[in-house]
């Protein structure tokens, strides 16, 4: 099974004095019937986790744009690896079956995108099942 991968996407930060902005697909979708239909922007408030989840059939993506959060994901039954994301230059994949979840260790609220594209998964099939990490 594939591991999770930090993808350092500087190169595809287009910033100025009036802030930056980040193409999410540009370059990896040819026709906008393949965007991602799951194109979702989320918050964490300071103390609080999100996800607790995996994905059996689609990969996700996470871009972190503001505050600090603390990324687990659990590569293998009973072994949970924790990533600090900070700033905005870093795309965080996550392959299908991968627990994970993120934590805001505060003090502001967390802001990130996040999506996620099919990759296998068939009829019958949940987009996604609970699956704790404790860590």
């Amino acid at each position: 099974m594939a591991d999770v991968e930090f993808l350092d996407i500087s190169g595809e930060i287009h910033e100025d004095p009036r802030g930056f902005v980040f193409f999410p697909w540009q370059d990896r979708v040819q026709e906008p019937r393949d965007l991602p239909p799951t194109f979702h922007l989320v918050s964490i408030a300071p103390g609080q986790l999100r996800g607790n989840h995996l994905h059996p059939g689609h990969r996700e993506y996470l871009f972190t744009f503001q505050g600090v959060g603390e990324f687990l994901w659990e590569p293998r039954p009973g072994e949970i690896k924790e990533r600090l994301l900070t700033g905005n230059r870093t795309l965080v994949l996550i392959p299908p079956g991968i627990p994970h979840a993120l934590r805001n260790p505060g003090p502001e609220t967390l802001y990130l995108l996040a999506w996620r594209e099919r990759v296998g998964a068939g009829p019958g099939k949940p987009e996604t099942e609970p699956h704790p990490l404790t860590a």
